[in-house]
């Protein structure tokens, strides 16, 4: 009884390995014809899209970034940062560094952040139910801001180092 079980298990097996086989070739020549351009796909999926130039670097990167909480601190104070889920497209210059940043946050607002060569933000635009401009130090401190306020009117700040609002107009 038990050579009886034994064959039957192991023509299992083998119909098995060849269903496997031809499921696995079959999926090869489909992924095969897609990339050479024979089948066309109407849709490409993936969390992060990389454009890289003839050296390898990364120029271009498509990122759908997600939703995270960082503590810092300010003075002396830790407090979380909530940051949400969002679709950013990243243009590197040709020494890898970020100079733009444009993003759509998962709460419906935009942004369009510009860096320096080392790759910092310095200027950033957000769009939400109140418009605004940010110019940063090199520290990446906000450290000028232009908005509107909730009525439309106009909004000018100007922090110090330290984050203590030096001017505010009106």
């Amino acid at each position: 009884m038990e050579q009886e079980e034994v064959r039957k298990l192991s023509r299992q097996i083998g119909w098995l390995w060849i269903a496997w086989s031809i499921s696995f070739s079959i999926l090869f020549l489909f992924v095969v014809l897609i990339l050479t351009g024979w089948i066309p796909a109407n849709e490409l999926r993936a969390r992060r899209i990389v454009v890289v130039d003839d050296k390898g670097k990364p120029r271009i990167a498509l990122v759908m970034e997600p939703g995270h909480v960082v503590e810092l601190q300010r003075k002396g104070k830790t407090f979380p940062v909530h940051y949400i889920e969002s679709a950013v497209v990243y243009v590197y210059d040709p020494n890898g560094y970020p100079r733009i940043m444009l993003r759509a946050n998962s709460d419906s607002s935009a942004e369009l952040n510009i860096c320096d060569r080392q790759g910092k933000v310095r200027i950033g635009f957000t769009a939400t139910d109140l418009p605004g401009a940010t110019l940063y130090d090199q520290e990446g401190r906000g450290r000028l801001t232009f908005s509107l306020s909730g009525t439309g009117d106009p909004c000018i700040k100007l922090y110090s180092q330290d984050w203590h609002v030096i001017f505010e107009a009106p």
